[in-house]
């Protein structure tokens, strides 16, 4: 879920001890490790999540979750990936984009969006943002292999939504 939420731009709600509630934009709830690695999120000592809000959109007819993983009994993805295309006459005017199993934290992919806004809902187009978002990954020695993995996914998941999650 947490990668579907990173890409539809969903919001945190928690209240802390106080009764004070904070929104929090998904994509601020889980933290890389830094100087802290023991904590992945930005809830403060006491606070609870009571709520996901996720805004209003057009993806609903085009979204798709692909998750790849080792075997079927593994639930870990090597690499997940949540789409969702809001598409007009053939042409995306929105694309949301995030990516699993590639960080500590959901990756939105902001400059496969980016690439896809204002273009045709096609394969090269597809292919065209995925090698964009993936042209500033660092791997680390054992897992360079997502890269390829990963923007083989993200084409493979942008096809999916387009077609409704049909292949």
């Amino acid at each position: 879920m947490a990668i579907a939420f990173a890409a539809l731009d969903a919001v945190v709600k928690v209240q802390g001890r106080d009764g004070k509630v904070r929104s929090i934009p998904f994509a601020d709830y889980h933290r890389l490790p830094g100087d802290q690695p023991e904590k992945d999120n930005t809830l403060q000592h006491g606070e609870l999540v009571t709520e996901i809000e996720i805004p209003k959109n057009n993806f609903a007819d085009r979204s798709y979750y692909l998750k790849i993983r080792d075997r079927a009994s593994y639930a870990f993805a090597l690499v997940s990936v949540a789409a969702a295309l809001d598409v007009k006459g053939g042409t995306i005017s929105e694309a949301r984009i995030a990516i699993g199993g590639v960080a500590h934290k959901p990756w939105r992919a902001f400059e496969a969006e980016k690439a896809l806004k204002g273009k045709s809902a096609t394969d090269e187009n597809f292919q065209l943002a995925a090698a964009a978002e993936m042209q500033g990954a660092k791997p680390l020695e054992h897992n360079k292999f997502k890269v390829e993995l990963g923007r083989r996914a993200i084409v493979r998941a942008l096809r999916m939504a387009k077609n409704g999650g049909k292949a």
